[in-house]
């Protein structure tokens, strides 16, 4: 069987074939290749506490500065990413070809930008009114980041392609290489024979792990078997792709960058109120929550290319059944997360509190509210698969600015200065808004499901289709 054959084996299962093995075979690879990047986050940060090469709290802030950039970049491969699936539904595969390439193109552009940040570094962190003491400690860190930031906008780029097309498989594989490397690097330079050791080498480690990926992406990108195929040659700004990409990435741009700024403000508020010490608690129990988040996030990943293809190829019932289900099964692991991560929390900080009792104790009283609202964030994420497979970036956009200027900062600002709450106010403000923008997003993907067969503009998805399948 030729590469091309078992591609369109995949597509037929993601049109076809059962939908629970479907969700499966699609999203747990990505799950994988998203657990293998929160363990090496979750490493950096132990590191950075047991080997005392750094502060976590410079991490925390400089790692937001850096997720506040790479939005464009990430939302540039959403965007181009379900374009692609929806080609690919419609067996319109020279047209997905097109669009690869466009998307390829403008992630070009878009990472050579990010290396412009490297001159202007210290005006610009001052601007987001980063800590002097953060810019005087890491200012290398944020430069290697930079340049890992041009590298990993390809790779999201290029995972964003074979996602389209439903090999996941391959991200995880490739991305076993990248966790080898870069926890062999990390552990290498804090605990083997160099001096002067900084959290800039953990940077460098990051980036020769990310580069390794690139380099195997440009190798399979240019494969003749390769039905996206991706040369120099090939590289375009088509005017009709530009303009779908362009049109579905933007919203996704603005609320995601919204967000990070929001967090960034955030840090530097929490650090003149409450000190580093609470910033980089803040951060550590961002990172513990961070296992069920990349979860739930891979299975809105997956999904949204299934939702996608079926959307192309006209499938309405069976995108129905797909969000039952695949609510179901996000909202259980959620759930079950929410459980296991409540009862174990005070054992999870300790891997991060370099034996402080008080850092332990910070950690703990603001995770015990960011554990409980997993299960929102897991019904978000469920229902977030459905908008971004029908294009509906907009949905997704507003309600990420809703949950960060609609009730997490208000919601810190009145328990900051109205009830001059202690740190614990953090935690609550998280749990405010991820809560209540969980319960708004799952009931808004509830009423747009519940009238998809009576829309007017969707009513062609439950016409008797077989044809398309053949």
């Amino acid at each position: 069987m030729t590469k091309e054959e078992r591609q369109m084996k995949k597509r037929d299962m993601i049109l076809n074939g059962n939908i629970l093995k479907a969700i499966l075979v699609i999203s747990l690879p990505i799950v994988f290749y998203n657990i293998c990047n929160y363990l090496y986050g979750i490493y950096d940060m132990m590191i950075v506490q047991i080997a005392h090469i750094g502060d976590a709290a410079d991490v925390v802030v400089l790692d937001q500065i850096k997720n506040m950039i790479q939005t464009l970049g990430g939302a540039i491969a959403t965007g181009g990413g379900i374009l692609i699936a929806k080609r690919i539904g419609e067996k319109r595969i020279e047209y997905a070809k097109r669009s690869a390439n466009t998307l390829f193109t403008i992630a070009l552009i878009i990472a050579s930008i990010t290396l412009l940040f490297i001159p202007f570094a210290v005006p610009f962190l001052k601007l987001l009114q980063t800590d002097q003491s953060t810019i005087d400690n890491a200012l290398g860190y944020f430069n290697i980041q930079m340049v890992n930031l041009f590298i990993t906008t390809l790779n999201v780029v290029f995972i964003a392609i074979e996602k389209s097309k439903g090999n996941t498989f391959k991200i995880f594989i490739l991305n076993l290489g990248v966790i080898v490397i870069k926890i062999g690097l990390t552990t290498l330079f804090a605990f083997g024979p160099f001096e002067g050791v900084t959290i800039t080498w953990l940077a460098v480690a990051t980036m020769i792990a990310q580069g390794f990926m690139m380099v195997v992406m440009v190798i399979l990108m240019v494969l003749p078997s390769n039905i996206l195929r991706i040369t120099p040659k090939s590289l375009n700004l088509n005017k009709e792709d530009l303009k779908i990409i362009i049109k579905l990435s933007l919203p996704v741009f603005i609320g995601r960058f919204l967000f990070h700024f929001g967090k960034v403000y955030l840090n530097s508020i929490a650090t003149v109120t409450y000190g580093k010490m609470v910033v980089g608690a803040l951060g550590i129990s961002n990172t513990m929550a961070g296992l069920p988040t990349n979860i739930i996030n891979s299975f809105e990943d997956g999904g949204s290319t299934i939702v996608s293809q079926n959307y192309g190829n006209g499938n309405g019932k069976r995108i129905m059944r797909f969000y039952f289900i695949n609510m179901i099964l996000v909202s259980s692991i959620s759930l079950i997360a929410l459980i296991i991560l409540f009862i174990l929390k005070g054992n999870v900080a300790g891997f991060f509190d370099g034996n402080d009792e008080e850092y332990r104790t910070i950690i703990v009283n603001i995770f015990k509210w960011e554990c409980i609202d997993v299960f929102f964030t897991g019904i978000s994420g469920a229902s977030n698969s459905i908008f971004y497979g029908f294009g509906k970036t907009r949905v997704t956009s507003i309600m990420s600015m809703v949950n960060l200027f609609g009730f997490r900062l208000p919601t810190l600002m009145i328990l900051m200065y109205g009830v001059k709450m202690n740190y614990e106010a953090c935690g609550i403000a998280m749990f405010v808004s991820n809560t209540l923008a969980g319960i708004i997003t799952f009931n808004l993907c509830l009423i747009f499901m519940l009238r998809l067969k009576n829309n007017y503009k969707y009513k062609s998805l439950f016409i008797d289709n077989d044809f398309l399948t053949s």
